[in-house]
């Protein structure tokens, strides 16, 4: 939730006086054009920003609350697809796309891991890296990676922008 959420980077506010309350189950897209703040929204939500005023609540809890490891935690809990596909350039695509499992203290499971791969038509690259494979291959990657561990919620930048239509 953001209640009278502004944001400023130093010159005038790019965001303010955001309000509104996402529900359970929704599904929303926030389009706009370049540089009106869509992934500075994004940022807030997943609270690698903190607003210059107002209040974000992220699962019942105030950011402003929360610790750096309460932060930590709460981001286990969401599924992050950013506009540049970040990935560890010297890690395979398999190794990358375990990674939420190490920072939630979960076990990854082989079966699910060859099903996810195998969902976004990338089971023969799980061996390839990074820079092996072409944007829309990382795209589908990261798409992959965000929804891996059954997160709460699922937040995406710009997530098809480099995929092919099929």
């Amino acid at each position: 939730a953001f209640e009278n959420v502004a944001y400023s980077y130093g010159g005038g506010e790019l965001l303010t006086d955001v309000s509104l309350r996402l529900a359970p189950g929704s599904f929303h897209f926030l389009t706009g054009p370049s540089g009106a703040g869509k992934s500075t929204f994004l940022k807030l939500a997943y609270a690698e920003l903190k607003p210059t005023s107002g209040s974000v609540t992220l699962f019942d809890r105030a950011l402003g609350s929360l610790t750096r490891d309460d932060v930590a935690r709460t981001r286990r809990r969401i599924g992050i697809v950013h506009q540049d596909c970040k990935f560890l350039d010297h890690m395979t695509l398999a190794a990358n796309m375990a990674l939420p499992f190490t920072v939630s203290d979960r076990e990854s499971d082989a079966q699910d891991m060859d099903d996810l791969l195998g969902w976004v038509g990338l089971k023969h690259l799980a061996d390839a890296l990074p820079p092996q494979m072409s944007g829309g291959e990382r795209q589908r990657a990261a798409l992959a990676r965000a929804v891996i561990v059954d997160p709460d919620v699922i937040l995406a930048d710009e997530p098809t922008g480099n995929v092919d239509w099929e």
